[in-house]
């Protein structure tokens, strides 16, 4: 009889004690870890998605943003397809006007004076774009050119690279189609009067890539393309009248070679459209628009924006 007592005795003790603990563990002071997975807010973008076919086309030198922000866009907005067109700045506002594009990219303002039919389309202004003249890589001792140099050799006037301090090396001359954007900003703000380069050592690239290609394959050649083919071809860039095509020069306008790219609707932008465009120049793509070359529109000072503006569009 004595031992089952002390037998309940003991089992008493135990639970009282056991109690004891796991009040102390349950205390603010206690450290029990716990078990339970903590819930976590999912990620969400700041893109307004929209739904849709939009299709895209135009300057080939705005095309690596453009081509980059579809993909980003299709991946974060499921529902929504982006087809891309790189056929030149020409090419894009003919397609925004006649409606077999949604989007139609361009270096360049529309001149209503020789395009009156374009009054239709709006100008979305998305980033700057920096433009640069290249050089092959035999064509040594040259770093800069004065603004008078390009244009005699863009004009047939000079064509070996000793007359401007290089090499005894004949000039290959590279440029692009009439129409392109980037065509149009080298006569307008480097050559002030249009290319009238012909014969065997003229060659008339389609592409902003095709220029790069040209000048890395040919001997003495020189072109015009945007920095950021220049730099992922591993080309020689030169300054323009002293200037080099970097962004603190662009953003001053002490260095003349660089636009404004714009994404032009036919009327106001809605649904897919706005929405793509809003994407392309908003804080989302910032690292897309850095990574392919371009600057934002902010970062460029207001006397050098209108610099760019032609009188028709302030």
């Amino acid at each position: 009889m004595l031992k089952k007592w002390r037998i309940a005795f003991l089992l008493t003790a135990l639970a009282m004690l056991s109690v004891f603990v796991v009040a102390c563990g349950s205390s603010t002071g206690g450290s029990t870890p716990s078990t339970s997975t903590p819930t976590v807010a999912a990620k969400t973008s700041s893109i307004n998605c929209a739904t849709g076919n939009l299709a895209t086309g135009g300057s080939t030198a705005l095309g690596p943003l453009v081509q980059d922000a579809a993909k980003a866009y299709q991946a974060a907005c499921s529902g929504a397809t982006i087809t891309t067109q790189l056929t030149g700045s020409g090419a894009g506002l003919k397609g925004a006007h006649d409606g077999s594009l949604n989007i139609g990219s361009s270096d360049n303002f529309v001149s209503l004076t020789k395009n009156p039919e374009y009054k239709d389309l709006t100008d979305n202004q998305v980033a700057v774009v920096i433009f640069s003249v290249i050089i092959s890589k035999d064509v040594t001792g040259v770093t800069n050119l004065t603004s008078a140099q390009i244009k005699d050799i863009y004009t047939g006037k000079v064509t070996n690279w000793k007359q401007v301090g290089g090499p005894d090396l004949a000039i290959t001359v590279i440029s692009r189609a009439s129409g392109s954007g980037t065509r149009n900003t080298f006569e307008k703000y480097i050559l002030a009067t249009p290319e009238t380069i012909s014969g065997a050592n003229h060659i008339t690239a389609k592409s902003s890539g095709d220029v790069a290609s040209n000048v890395g394959s040919k001997s003495g050649a020189i072109a015009y393309d945007t920095i950021d083919f220049a730099t992922k071809h591993s080309l020689t860039t030169v300054s323009i009248d002293g200037a080099a095509p970097t962004q603190d020069n662009v953003k001053t306008n002490t260095y003349k070679f660089w636009n404004i790219e714009h994404m032009y609707t036919k009327g106001d932008a809605t649904g897919l459209a706005k929405s793509f465009i809003d994407y392309v120049k908003s804080a989302d793509a910032a690292s897309l628009r850095q990574k392919d070359g371009f600057m934002d529109l902010s970062a460029v000072s207001a006397d050098a924006i209108a610099a760019k503006t032609p009188a028709a569009a302030k």
